[in-house]
């Protein structure tokens, strides 16, 4: 958008000022230009780094969908009991 603004005011400027003028409004017309340019550029990248974090996010919430839950996240742990713990049996020995 704002390169279209700024190449119609450069060739307004340009086009209202034959000559002389031209000569002097033509740098500044090429500045606007300019500009423009440098604004359209920054503003497509931060166009692309915003809609790679939302397709991150959007990955990151469908890949969770999709895992299975912990006893803890579901609460469907009824046992409340330590689970016990296995002990380490003894080699046998000859």
């Amino acid at each position: 958008m704002e390169l279209l603004v700024g190449l119609i005011a450069g060739a307004v400027i340009v086009w209202m000022a034959p000559g002389i003028a031209g000569k002097v409004l033509r740098p500044a017309a090429k500045g606007v230009i300019k500009g423009s340019v440098v604004a359209y550029k920054a503003a497509t990248e931060a166009v692309s780094e915003a809609r790679e974090s939302v397709g991150d996010m959007v990955a990151e919430a469908t890949s969770e969908m999709h895992q299975p839950a912990t006893e803890q996240e579901a609460g469907a742990s009824t046992n409340h009991e330590p689970r016990a713990e296995r002990t380490p049996t003894r080699a046998k020995t000859r």
